[in-house]
C-alpha cells in the first residue's frame, strides 16, 4: 500500500523587505520537516501546525504524511522517512526496544476507545459477561486492556465472554450494527460515527463505558492510560531548536483542538479530505477524546505503570521490557 501524502504547506511566503542576518534560531532551521500521523483525528494537531505555519522558525518546508497501517508506520520509522511521528505509545516502545532510534517527546491522547452497545443494562465490561464482544485486532492495546480489566474482576476473558476479533475497527462496527455482536470496543471517531448512524433506528447504539474509566476502576483511580504520543526520529534529535519548537508548538496545537472542536472538525474536513471525515462528527468525537499534551519526562511514571501492567499479559506489546532513560526526551 502506498504511503498517502498530504502536502499542506510547501514554501514559506517571500519576505518583501531587505535581507537581514539570520538569528541563531533561523540558522538552525531545517530545510524540510516531515510530520507523520495516523489516519484520524489524532493527526489534526499536526495538520494545525502545517496549515498555520507554526514551524516556520525552524523549517523552510513542512509536509504532513499519513500512515495507514502498522506496516506503513514501521516503514516510515525504519526508513527514516519522517522527523516527528504520532503513534501509539506501545509502538514507540517496541521500535525503541528493537534498536530503532526513536525518542518519545510527549503523550497527548489518554483515552480514545469505548464500549458501544444497544443494551442499556451494560455500563461496564463486567456487565457484558456472557455476551458476544467484538474487538479490532487481536493483541492490540484495546484487546489487552479488555483482558486485563476483566481478569482483574475475576472473570475469564475466554470462558466468560464470546470474543470475536475483527481485522479492523470498521469491520467490528459493521458486525455490531448487523447484530453479529452485542458489544464492540471501538476507537474514536468511529464510535461517534456509529452512534450518529444508528440514533434514529429501532436499536440505537450507545456509549456504554470508556476503557480508560474501566482501567481506573480496577487499578488505583489515579492511574491513566497513556495511549498515543509523538516521537522524534534521528535526523532532528541533534537539533534542539527544532525539537523544542516542535514540542512547544505541538502542545499549543493540542490545546487549540481541545478548545475549538468545531474549528478542528472543519480543519480536518478541509485539509485532510483523504480521511473522509465530516466536520460535525469529528467535532463531537474530539470532545470524547481525553487530550492533554504532557512532556515525556512528566508522563514517564504513568507510562511505566501502564506498561508494567500490560507486560503481565504480553511482553511483546512493548518489545519485552520497559524502555530505559534514553527513550524519554528531556528537553523543553
Amino acid at each position: 500500500m502506498k504511503v498517502m501524502r498530504v502536502v499542506l504547506l510547501v514554501l514559506l511566503a517571500a519576505v518583501l523587505i531587505a535581507p537581514v542576518p539570520p538569528t541563531a534560531a533561523q540558522s538552525a532551521a531545517a530545510d524540510r520537516l516531515v510530520l507523520a500521523g495516523p489516519p484520524g483525528p489524532l493527526s489534526i494537531p499536526l495538520a494545525y501546525l502545517v496549515v498555520n505555519d507554526r514551524l516556520a522558525g525552524v523549517a523552510d518546508t513542512v509536509e504532513l504524511v499519513l500512515w495507514e497501517d502498522q506496516n506503513q508506520l514501521r516503514a516510515l520509522v525504519a526508513g527514516g522517512q519522517a522527523d516527528f511521528v504520532t503513534m501509539p505509545s506501545n509502538n514507540a516502545a517496541i521500535f525503541y526496544n528493537n534498536g530503532l532510534e526513536v525518542q518519545l517527546l510527549n503523550i497527548a491522547a489518554w483515552n480514545a476507545s469505548f464500549g458501544i452497545s444497544a443494551d442499556a443494562a451494560v455500563t461496564s465490561l463486567a456487565d457484558a459477561a456472557g455476551q458476544r464482544v467484538v474487538i479490532p485486532f487481536q493483541n492490540s492495546i484495546p484487546d489487552l486492556l479488555f483482558q486485563y480489566i476483566v481478569t482483574a474482576q475475576e472473570l475469564n476473558p475466554v470462558e466468560d465472554f464470546s470474543v470475536q476479533y475483527a481485522p479492523n475497527p470498521q469491520q467490528a462496527a459493521q458486525m455490531l450494527m448487523a447484530g453479529q455482536a452485542d458489544l464492540a470496543i471501538l476507537p474514536e471517531p468511529l464510535a461517534t460515527a456509529v452512534l450518529l448512524k444508528t440514533k434514529d433506528t429501532p436499536m440505537p447504539l450507545r456509549r456504554a463505558f470508556s476503557l480508560a474509566d474501566e482501567w481506573r476502576f480496577v487499578n488505583d483511580e489515579s492511574l491513566k492510560t497513556p495511549l498515543t504520543g509523538t516521537v522524534a526520529l534521528p535526523r532532528v534529535q541533534d537539533q534542539p531548536a527544532v525539537m523544542d519548537a516542535f514540542q512547544r508548538e505541538y502542545a499549543l496545537a493540542v490545546e487549540w483542538v481541545m478548545n475549538n472542536p468545531e474549528a478542528a472538525g472543519e480543519l480536518a474536513e478541509e485539509h485532510l479530505p483523504e480521511l473522509g471525515l465530516a466536520a460535525k462528527p469529528v467535532a463531537l468525537s474530539l470532545q470524547q477524546t481525553a487530550w492533554d499534551a504532557v512532556p515525556a519526562q512528566a508522563a514517564r511514571a504513568d507510562i511505566e505503570s501502564f506498561f508494567t501492567r500490560l507486560l503481565e499479559l504480553s511482553p511483546d506489546v512493548i518489545g519485552g521490557r520497559l524502555p530505559d532513560d534514553d527513550f524519554y526526551y528531556g528537553g523543553e
